[in-house]
């Protein structure tokens, strides 16, 4: 199970080295922005802690479900100049908490679970000076991996919608302030977090919610060049 974390985890990194090359390249080609429009930086990385919650896996029939507790989160952001308000943004954010199985396995046992979002989409700043109000919109895949037995991780599509503020907003250092909600898209009726016990597969349970949103409000270290 780590090293599909630790694999997920290195493709995120790649990601954000490949994206930083071609933002570089981009930008360097690009007119600098005369002070006082209300511009933004050209390039941003954003180190973040945040606290997350909400969160379950309804089971298809009875009342099984797998309800995530809530938990500290963290994660990085990156974003690059695309117009004088905008932002391209990608994101990384990694969880390890854990489940509650109620009516899933025998004695409803508490089991780890760490979750990882790659996205990519763009924020857009609203004029101001120190302060910046902001909105961010993205998606791209979630892991969700369980470290029970053998069980199977799972990727889904997933987005997120979040807003905030940016403090110190024209200058090298900030803070950024957000709160943020993260839904994931499951295929109702579908098997999830499988196993092979010998030689047949076995599954968790057949899911039947379609969306599993959680919530987030973090705190990240603006970092700008």
């Amino acid at each position: 199970m780590r090293s599909h974390i630790c694999r997920f985890g290195a493709t995120a990194i790649c990601a954000i080295a490949l994206f930083a090359t071609q933002a570089s390249a981009d930008s360097l080609s690009s007119p600098r922005p005369t002070p006082g429009q209300g511009t933004v930086s050209r390039f941003e990385i954003t180190p973040f802690a945040s606290y997350r919650v909400g969160g379950s896996f309804s089971a298809e029939s009875g009342d099984g479900q797998l309800k995530l507790n809530d938990s500290a989160a963290q994660g990085i952001i990156f974003n690059f100049r695309a117009k004088p308000n905008g932002q391209y943004e990608l994101l990384y954010s990694s969880q390890s908490t854990d489940a509650s199985t109620r009516s899933l396995l025998p004695d409803d046992p508490t089991i780890d679970l760490d979750i990882q979002h790659l996205q990519f989409g763009g924020t857009y700043l609203f004029d101001g000076e120190d302060t910046r109000p902001f909105i961010a919109l993205t998606a791209g895949a979630s892991r969700f991996d369980p470290n029970y037995t053998d069980l199977s991780s799972e990727t889904f599509f997933s987005a997120s919608l979040g807003g905030g503020i940016q403090v110190a907003a024209n200058k090298r250092f900030g803070l950024r302030l957000e709160a943020r909600m993260l839904t994931t898209f499951v295929d109702g009726d579908s098997t999830i977090f499988c196993e092979s016990v010998g030689g047949e597969g076995s599954c968790l349970f057949f899911v039947k919610s379609n969306l599993l949103t959680q919530w987030e409000a973090r705190a990240g270290l603006v970092f700008r060049f």
